[in-house]
């Protein structure tokens, strides 16, 4: 579908960003990382998880729009991401519903303890893929949740489908 509406769509792109929040000291998004990483920090106390020292790949990148689509199945929906995004500043500009992301890790509430620390693992990568782009020039980063429809069952050559698909992810751009 992403195809089918904006031409090219890289799967699991990858960008030469760093993972750790030293790098961004001198960014907007500085001191929230910073902040984001004591809270996460503090929830278990893992310390440890940020593992990989370049951004691992992103789901989808739309090129043509400058676009990040990441695609959360159940088990990003956390008590470790609910942290993080407690903690984003106010006011940015996000590719989905905080709200309802908050909503859907307080209901979910998944826990993966294989490493013993992958729930912060994850919650921090996609901080990352929320919080980095703009300071790279790019849009910010638009999340679709897997149980909302059945993602499968749609067809790009159906306009109808197309329009379908449009409708259900409100944050990806025209």
């Amino acid at each position: 579908m992403l195809t089918a509406i904006y031409g090219e769509c890289r799967l699991n792109h990858s960008f030469s960003w760093p993972t750790k929040p030293q790098p961004y000291s001198g960014t907007p998004m500085g001191h929230a990382l910073e902040e984001i990483q004591q809270h996460l920090n503090q929830l278990r106390g893992y310390t440890d998880y940020i593992k990989a020292e370049w951004m691992p790949p992103c789901d989808f990148y739309l090129p043509s729009t400058g676009l990040i689509v990441e695609f959360d199945e159940s088990q990003h929906f956390t008590e470790s991401r609910l942290v993080t995004l407690k903690h984003y500043p106010t006011g940015w500009e996000v590719g989905f519903s905080m709200a309802r992301w908050r909503d859907l890790c307080q209901q979910i509430n998944a826990k993966d303890d294989e490493p013993p620390d992958r729930d912060e693992r994850r919650a921090w990568y996609d901080t990352l893929r929320d919080l980095l782009p703009s300071i790279h020039g790019m849009k910010p980063t638009v999340r679709i949740y897997a149980d909302d429809f059945r993602w499968c069952s749609l067809s790009e050559e159906s306009a109808k489908d197309l329009e379908t698909f449009r409708s259900l992810v409100k944050h990806l751009p025209a």
